[in-house]
């Protein structure tokens, strides 16, 4: 009897983007927060068959804006996280469409006024929507715009948040054609 090989290729799938570009809201009682996001080379490892997957960054942009509802003070705070990492589960056996449970976790941030922070950590866990074109690429895993929703710890304080995201070099082919599209319409 012969038995079928198989091996890591043949049950895992490596895949990679240039990064992602995201806008999003936190919300509490007492608060919310918006946020724009950049991370930089995205790697994601899925067992195929059980559409399980684990994906890292080595860097992440963040720009969080808060407004405390009962001080009505506004706080602009930047950093850069390095551990950035997230265990999904795609629900959905189409290749172009991912809808599923996420859990991610971003800790180490740098801050150009504390410097590196060892309490400071992002911890959530909701459901993403996304449309990839990873079916017409074999390894590029580009998704197109993505969406997450749930509940996220920001260091100690609780939150549900909403978040959309878009694949970098997307972003970056449309505000070219818009500068483009710009320039022409000056020039005449």
């Amino acid at each position: 009897m012969f038995l079928p090989k198989i091996g890591a290729e043949n049950i895992t799938e490596v895949n990679w983007n240039f990064g992602k570009v995201g806008v999003g809201l936190n919300l509490s009682e007492s608060d919310f927060a918006g946020e724009f996001t950049v991370s930089a080379i995205n790697i994601a490892f899925e067992q195929k068959e059980l559409n399980i997957g684990f994906e890292f960054n080595p860097v992440k942009y963040w720009i969080l804006f808060n407004y405390q509802n009962n001080t009505d003070e506004f706080i602009e705070d930047s950093k850069i996280s390095f551990i950035n990492a997230a265990l999904y589960w795609d629900l959905i056996e189409k290749k172009s469409i991912f809808f599923g449970p996420v859990m991610s976790a971003h800790y180490m941030f740098v801050n150009s006024v504390t410097g590196i922070s060892m309490n400071d950590y992002i911890f959530s866990g909701g459901l993403r929507f996304s449309y990839q074109i990873n079916k017409h690429f074999k390894y590029y895993n580009s998704q197109i715009i993505s969406s997450e929703i749930g509940y996220r710890n920001i260091t100690g304080k609780n939150k549900l948040y909403f978040s959309v995201y878009a694949d970098v070099i997307l972003v970056l082919i449309s505000i070219g054609s818009v500068k483009q599209y710009s320039y022409e319409n000056n020039a005449q």
